[in-house]
């Protein structure tokens, strides 16, 4: 078996968020994506935060469900986690979480996604 093009793709760029949700945009083609690894990278943080991050996945790209299994370990200070999952609908996208007592946390989130 020969080897597979992988696609990648920063789909939350580099900076401070504080609280709240914050959701990339699809970010594999409809039908693209099968074997999917989550990449977050955190910089700074200030404040006592959490960040959360997981996958999300759509049949159309409007309806959005959560893709079982695929959420990193909290992040709270500096540092990096990955998550890997099986997605079996059309669109694949990052959903991150930030909480705490006046939380920023400057990250980026990147998705390397291995197409069926």
């Amino acid at each position: 078996m020969g080897l597979r093009p992988v696609f990648g793709d920063t789909v939350l760029s580099s900076a401070a968020r504080g609280a709240g949700t914050h959701v990339s945009g699809p970010a594999a083609a409809a039908g693209m994506a099968a074997d999917v690894l989550l990449m977050v990278h955190v910089t700074a943080v200030s404040g006592t935060p959490t960040l959360n991050c997981s996958l999300e996945q759509s049949a159309d790209g409007s309806s959005w469900s959560a893709v079982p299994g695929s959420s990193t370990t909290q992040l709270t200070a500096a540092g990096n986690a990955v998550a890997a999952a099986g997605v079996t609908a059309n669109f694949v996208r990052i959903t991150a979480t930030v909480a705490g007592t006046t939380p920023s946390v400057t990250f980026k989130a990147a998705l390397l996604v291995v197409p069926e």
